[in-house]
């Protein structure tokens, strides 16, 4: 009651935060038309419209009583390192950016189809009545499948890069794809704190899964559901650190965002 309501509070307004920060970086004119800067503003808006909806409410419900109604830049900037000829290159067309958005936006909606399945009106942990299947499809899902699906194109674009390098006999020019290169870096940092957060998520949800119903004393009981709670609480610091981890890890987007306030100051 003290510290999961000023967790929530502080998520959202960092993730409002982020998410203008990003829409005013990745509306200026020399990244608007660029299919990675294209992907990761949809993830903020998927971001903000979760935060909104999920986070917030949860903060006033839990202090008011009042209640309220990042795949595919990396498939992105695995596709930009691939050669030429390759099919995957085709993948960076902007002509293909809301077929795969839309795509994704399937693909999520099959996923999560088990959800309102296994659902009912009964009271549970979690809210479902059949919770250890939704509790294991949960963790494979979101615990499991993601992460691994964003590692296996993270490490094809590791390969892709290593090998554009032995082609060019190991020497890199300064400047040659230094925007394609710092866009790569960002992406997979943002990549291991995703991990970071979904390992913890994911281990504490199996043990309290497979845990809660051995428990022999209210002690035992009761720190599960301290550690379920906070970690349900933490997770969705996942929706905030794109625009944070941005400005740490690429010089382009910094530069960018200052010319931007730059402009709007001068214009002042």
């Amino acid at each position: 009651t003290e510290i999961l309501p000023n967790i929530m509070l502080i998520c959202f307004i960092l993730g409002l935060i982020g998410f203008m920060g990003n829409i005013f970086t990745f509306l200026q004119p020399n990244l608007r038309w660029n299919n990675c800067c294209i992907y990761i503003l949809c993830s903020s808006i998927v971001d903000i419209v979760y935060l909104s909806i999920n986070t917030f409410p949860s903060y006033l419900q839990t202090i008011y009583s009042f209640k309220l109604p990042w795949n595919l830049s990396i498939i992105d900037r695995y596709a930009c390192t691939c050669a030429l000829t390759s099919w995957a290159h085709r993948l960076n067309k902007l002509k293909m950016v809301p077929r795969l958005i839309l795509m994704m936006i399937c693909i999520s909606g099959i996923f999560s189809i088990y959800s309102p399945i296994l659902g009912n009106n009964q009271p549970a942990l979690c809210g479902y009545g059949e919770q250890n299947i939704y509790g294991i499809l949960n963790i494979f899902f979101n615990g499991i499948l993601q992460p691994i699906v964003i590692l296996i194109f993270v490490l094809l674009t590791y390969r892709n890069i290593r090998q554009s390098r032995q082609r060019v006999g190991g020497m890199v020019k300064p400047g040659v794809n230094r925007f394609r290169n710092q866009f790569i870096v960002m992406i997979i940092t943002q990549v291991l704190i995703t991990a970071i957060f979904s390992l913890q998520w994911m281990v504490v949800q199996t043990y309290v899964l497979f845990n809660l119903r051995t428990a022999k004393t209210a002690d035992a009981v009761f720190l599960m559901a301290i550690l379920f709670f906070l970690s349900n609480k933490i997770y969705p610091f996942n929706n905030v650190k794109s625009f944070y981890f941005s400005i740490l890890t690429s010089k382009l987007y910094r530069q960018t965002f200052t010319k931007g306030l730059k402009k709007i100051f001068s214009r002042q």
